[in-house]
């Protein structure tokens, strides 16, 4: 322990020679908090104001205390005198359970979605753009602002879980399983709220997505309220180990996804003349790493029931497939702009060039991100399929086959259907300057004419009746796909797949041209002072 020296002149107050490490930390943490505090109160006070103040959290409120004191009147009323005797809290906290989940899963979301697209109806995202605050922290602030009243709302009901709780017939560890599932869920459909609000332009779009999220609410609350209930009446009937498994996997799931959407509204709230992509395409990766690395523990940790390992496996599969070819479809339809704002993030030297090229914005680099994205999934799967196959599993040799090709099928055709989304696109961006929605089109359009097409001209060349497929369905990924599922396929296809899915990525690293030669083009004097001040 270091001593404080005074050194007296005259009237002079004693001066500190030396600090404590414990004063250091607290320096340290107050720094910390003063930096977090300037980072987010701006925003998070005006949305908490506004939101304490609103009639909705008033009514809500309000509505939430009455529900909980009249249910505590009337359920406890209703199971006397075998209150006292018998185990009564899986119906007490049923109810408390709905009177909490119906403004943490549905009032709180809803108004965080219609918060945000109020700024962006009434004009208001315009005035705070010019401001210092980032798309990030206004899109956090509407997060903030949903979790402080989900706060509320649960300290406001926990005297009443905890009265439930101590009428016997509920252990500890299912009430904190409801609480967390019940908070994750919460989280979640905020996020996912507030990501459809930019979504929308005009008025009937905005009545459109308002629909949509209250539909994705409503059966979100059926289901994760299905879910509980159950558990509350039934107990968890999964091991210690599975709760935990799923648990952290459904967290850490929610955390990323929850990123990912962020990402992509704060994008959307993000002028042109700014980068929008790299911290999407850095969210995906991270997301792809993450979903693979839970299926490599799943097949690794799981020995004794292997069916439960394809439980994970295959909705794994179907995840990352759509997420792919939905991200990819976007990516291949970026704008080729590049604005000198863009220009000076640019990675600066050959080895930043060569790792961080493909995270740079543009539909070249969008194309081969894509394209690297799905056959790393691809790669990934067949492994985990040759994994499983050797550990052991209730599939046979002829299904694990199957299952083979039609991961190899599917990712030939997504990354040459990219591919030409690229060029469609890029022909349509000559005269116009659609949106990125575009590309999803363009890919639903390519997929069915190369389904239809060739299948309108067999069956009319065989005079409209049924034939066998042949080499000129080759496009017809329909039939392809559904012959590798009979365990059916010539021969060639497979050979076909992978050449066209190599010559496809080929072309799409042929497209990038001098993007890959970009250097960073140098900060100007101006940009720095003004920087410095900010």
């Amino acid at each position: 322990m270091s001593t404080v020296e005074a050194v007296s002149d005259g009237n002079a107050e004693p001066t500190t020679s030396s600090i404590t490490s414990g004063e250091v930390w607290l320096q340290r943490i107050d720094q910390f908090a003063e930096k977090f505090g300037d980072a987010t109160n701006p925003i998070l006070i005006k949305e908490t104001r506004q939101a304490l103040k609103s009639r909705q959290f008033v009514i809500t409120f309000s509505v939430l205390l009455v529900a909980a004191f009249g249910w505590t009147v009337a359920g406890s009323l209703s199971l006397m005198p075998l209150i006292y005797t018998t185990p009564s809290a899986p119906r007490m906290l049923i109810g408390y359970y709905v009177v909490l989940a119906l403004p943490m899963l549905l009032v709180v979301p809803l108004a965080a979605y219609r918060s945000l697209e109020a700024e962006i109806d009434d004009g208001t995202l315009e005035l705070l753009s010019i401001t210092a605050l980032s798309p990030w922290q206004i899109v956090l602030g509407k997060l903030a602002s949903a979790s402080l009243q989900m706060m509320l709302y649960l300290v406001a009901l926990f005297p009443c879980v905890a009265y439930a709780y101590t009428l016997r017939g509920v252990d500890l560890p299912t009430l904190a399983l409801m609480m967390a599932v019940l908070i994750t869920s919460a989280l979640a459909l905020t996020v996912v709220a507030l990501s459809f609000a930019p979504l929308a332009r005009g008025r009937t779009g905005r009545i459109s997505t308002l629909l949509v999220v209250l539909m994705v609410l409503l059966l979100a609350e059926y289901l994760v309220g299905s879910a509980v209930i159950y558990t509350i009446l039934y107990g968890n009937p999964l091991t210690l180990g599975w709760t935990v498994f799923l648990l952290v996997t459904a967290i850490l799931l929610t955390v990323s996804i929850g990123h990912l959407l962020l990402t992509t509204t704060a994008a959307q709230l993000t002028p042109e003349s700014e980068n929008r992509s790299s911290g999407i395409r850095w969210s995906i990766l991270t997301l792809t790493i993450l979903v693979i690395a839970f299926n490599a523990f799943s097949i690794e940790w799981v020995r004794e029931d292997r069916e439960q390992v394809l439980f994970v496996f295959f909705p794994s599969l179907l995840f990352l497939a759509g997420l792919w070819t939905f991200a990819g479809a976007m990516m291949a339809a970026e704008s080729a702009a590049v604005t000198p704002r863009i220009q000076r993030e640019l990675p600066g030297n050959f080895l930043s060039r060569l790792t961080l090229l493909f995270f740079t914005p543009g539909p070249a680099t969008g194309l081969v991100f894509a394209c690297l994205g799905t056959l790393l999934v691809m790669s990934a799967a067949l492994l985990g399929i040759e994994r499983i196959q050797d550990t052991g599993s209730v599939l046979r040799a002829r299904e694990f086959t199957i299952l083979r090709n039609l991961v190899v099928a599917y990712s030939s055709y997504l990354i040459v259907f990219l591919v030409l989304v690229r060029g469609i696109v890029a022909l349509v961006r000559i005269n116009n300057h659609p949106r990125v929605e575009v590309g999803m089109a363009a890919l639903i359009a390519i997929a069915v004419l190369a389904a239809l097409v060739p299948y309108s001209v067999g069956l009319h060349y065989n005079d409209y009746r049924p034939y066998s497929y042949n080499g000129w369905q080759v496009t017809n990924w329909v039939w392809t796909l559904g012959i590798t599922l009979d365990n059916q396929p010539p021969a060639w296809i497979m050979e076909t797949a992978i050449a066209a899915m190599v010559i496809a990525v080929l072309i799409a690293i042929a497209t990038v041209g001098r993007r890959s030669l970009a250097i960073r083009t140098a900060t100007p004097e101006a940009v720095l002072e003004a920087q410095r001040e900010a």
